[in-house]
């Protein structure tokens, strides 16, 4: 097979899930058989997942590997008609310019915008990954019924899908979204050698986690933005505060709710025992100072974070909803509850403190399930498999 050119359109190209899997994708393709151009909305000064700085930082991993990228500064993630048409005019004439044999779109607005243009172009593949469960949760019900409908007309235009779980898939066929021959399902790498070396040497607090060396610590990683649901989980610990001792709140992450969240927890007067840490780029040192790792959220594409926990060997608490459950069997390799219960999950935390050897039994079972198709060499494999399939009948 000749060598395809592969344009990868992302609305951010920060540090969230969806870029860190897009980025994963480009640095990995095969280049003897594979091309990598990006197209990516400008870098934003919010420090929420990583902003300016983390563009910038993968940017600069696309020219150490030579891969080209361009910035469409008017491709945004809110929806606004002027940004909107500029950003499809921009994509247009980026797509005539670099005549690509494929056009792989990733993220809602970038989905749309970057199918619309592959499509008035003439690109012959087009594949799209939402990167979640993208119908509800996200926006209102009004935007949500809209965008529905512009998925549905759109599934014409795309080739595959590629869903991060089939929960995922499931539920674009449910609401009649694409037809089921062309979803694929690849599920975000990770490295998982790196995170299940993480806990080699037992449970070990970094000093900057500003725990007493006897703290018991309940984890989080993830960004600060209401749909995380941490909330819910600062609620948890204060329900458990009196009963629990030298229990400590541990969140990774940064986002619009910092401060919000820090108010919740002076409000229940716990404030002493929460420790918003922000960024860290050494998620395997946090996770080693876990004695249980929660993800709270209300929507889910899948989790990166959790997926990396559970290769750590952690026993595991997560909200019931979106990719999930695809992960976590109840009970067997972790524990799922409720999505926004704080009750239920002041419960679920409190059995995996006061059973250390069923806790332990948890995060090894956690760890086994995280196999090698969870890995990155796997995913890009299987994302290449998706693109040659599309390709037949094209070349």
């Amino acid at each position: 097979m000749a060598i395809q050119k592969v344009v990868h359109i992302i609305t951010r190209l920060d540090r969230g899930g969806s870029a860190q899997n897009t980025m994963l994708t480009v640095l990995g393709h095969d280049r003897a058989y594979f091309e990598p151009v990006v197209i990516t909305g400008e870098a934003s000064s919010c420090d929420t997942q990583g902003g300016y700085p983390a563009t910038i930082h993968n940017l600069r991993l696309l020219e150490k590997e030579s891969i080209p990228y361009y910035i469409v500064r008017s491709l945004v993630r809110h929806i606004d008609p002027i940004s909107d048409l500029r950003a499809l005019w921009h994509l247009v004439r980026l797509l005539r310019q670099a005549r690509p044999h494929i056009v792989h779109t990733h993220t809602s607005k970038a989905g749309v915008l970057g199918r619309l243009a592959a499509w008035i172009t003439g690109v012959p593949v087009v594949i799209h990954t939402p990167h979640g469960h993208v119908f509800y949760g996200h926006f209102g019900a009004l935007p949500s019924w809209v965008f529905l409908h512009i998925e549905r007309a759109l599934a014409g235009i795309t080739d595959w899908f590629i869903g991060l779980t089939p929960a995922e898939t499931l539920e674009h066929l449910e609401r009649g979204v694409g037809k089921a021959d062309r979803f694929a399902v690849v599920p975000s790498g990770i490295d998982r050698d790196r995170f299940r070396k993480a806990r080699a040497n037992g449970k070990i607090i970094p000093e900057w986690f500003g725990c007493p060396s006897t703290a018991r610590i309940i984890g989080s990683v993830g960004w600060l933005t209401e749909i995380k649901g941490h909330r819910f989980l600062v609620d948890a610990l204060a329900h458990l505060n009196n009963e629990q001792q030298n229990l400590h709140l541990v969140i990774i992450g940064t986002g619009d709710q910092h401060d919000a969240l820090l108010r919740r927890a002076e409000q229940a007067g716990i404030s002493q025992v929460i420790h918003l840490l922000r960024h860290r780029e050494d998620i395997e040192v946090c996770l080693a100072g876990f004695d249980c790792f929660v993800l709270p959220s209300l929507n889910e594409g899948m989790g990166r974070a959790l997926v990396e926990a559970m290769a750590a060997g952690l026993p595991v608490i997560a909200s019931r909803v979106g990719g999930i459950p695809a992960l976590i069997e109840d009970g067997k390799n972790g524990i799922l509850i409720p999505a926004g219960d704080s009750s239920a999950l002041a419960d679920a935390i409190r059995k995996v403190l006061e059973d250390a050897a069923w806790a332990v039994e948890l995060g090894t079972q956690a760890r086994d399930s995280i196999d090698a198709s969870y890995g990155i060499p796997a995913m890009v494999q299987s994302i290449e498999s998706t693109y040659r399939k599309a390709l037949t009948g094209y070349a």
